[in-house]
């Protein structure tokens, strides 16, 4: 123990300069909007060397599984150009005109927090930028919301800070899909009116009112629902389609309309 108050005591300059340096770079952070920048990039160049090496090393050993996956694709790609068909991608309707699509891979992947993100290995110098829309070969994962050079962190669904615009395929009853609970498998669907019939096992897509995913992208099915006639609204539980507790190669797309359709909103908004 004497030995510990004597480093302590010998390298107490060193330690006092740590803790400055650390409440100086917390100060910024949180009263700088560049300086949380610049620190966010830095955090998320870090998290891209700690996790590269992982997720080498899983897909190594998955890559029977990932080939399984490969062949599938492949197999409805072809479909899609001997048909000469441009929308059956993905499981749905859904036309990829008006969007550029980038391949990466994740190498990190959270999915038990209340706000989770994902890392992916491409960044700035690759084309990708915020508000990129993530998806994977079955569903959609999130949006892009951080880049660096290298590397992209990702909003996850599974995130209470995001919305999804949904829609029922049948029919054009819209609502909006969230995160709720600590249960990768589930998501609530709100806004839909108790007016509207609905029933166990109907399907949910995206709903394309948004520039950041396509519509008619399968999200799900309903699990379970109440009716409140309080509110006027439905409570709705939806079964995800796809697995993201399971989560390796994944499409980033880019919205070619997207600066038309922001300036039109700044235009109505000003």
């Amino acid at each position: 123990m004497q030995r510990f108050f004597n480093t302590l005591i010998k390298f107490n300059n060193f330690f006092v300069f740590i803790i400055l340096l650390f409440l100086a770079i917390l100060f910024s952070y949180n009263r700088s909007n560049y300086h949380q920048t610049k620190i966010d990039q830095i955090g998320l160049i870090i998290s891209g060397f700690i996790y590269q090496p992982y997720q080498f090393i899983n897909s190594y050993f998955e890559l029977n599984i990932d080939n399984q996956k490969l062949i599938e694709e492949n197999r409805t790609l072809k479909s899609i150009l001997l048909n000469q068909k441009e929308t059956e991608v993905l499981n749905g309707n859904i036309n990829f005109l008006n969007y550029e699509i980038k391949n990466g891979k994740i190498i990190k992947n959270s999915f038990s927090k209340a706000r989770n993100i994902l890392i992916i290995n491409k960044g700035e110098l690759d084309g990708v930028k915020n508000d990129m829309a993530v998806l994977s070969h079955d569903g959609i994962i999130g949006i892009i919301n951080k880049t660096s050079n290298n590397y992209s962190s990702v909003i996850s669904i599974l995130s209470r800070d995001l919305k999804i615009n949904a829609r029922f395929k049948n029919s054009n009853v819209f609502g909006s899909l969230e995160w709720k609970n600590l249960n990768p498998e589930l998501m609530d669907l709100s806004d839909v009116s108790i007016t509207n019939s609905i029933n166990i096992g109907d399907t949910i897509v995206t709903g394309g009112m948004s520039y950041y995913f396509p519509e008619n992208i399968i999200l799900g099915t309903i699990k379970s629902y109440k009716e409140s006639n309080s509110s006027g609204y439905y409570s709705i539980k939806i079964k995800l389609k796809s697995n993201l507790t399971d989560l390796n190669d994944v499409y980033i797309l880019e919205n070619k309309n997207r600066e038309e359709i922001l300036q039109l909103e700044n235009f109505n908004i000003k």
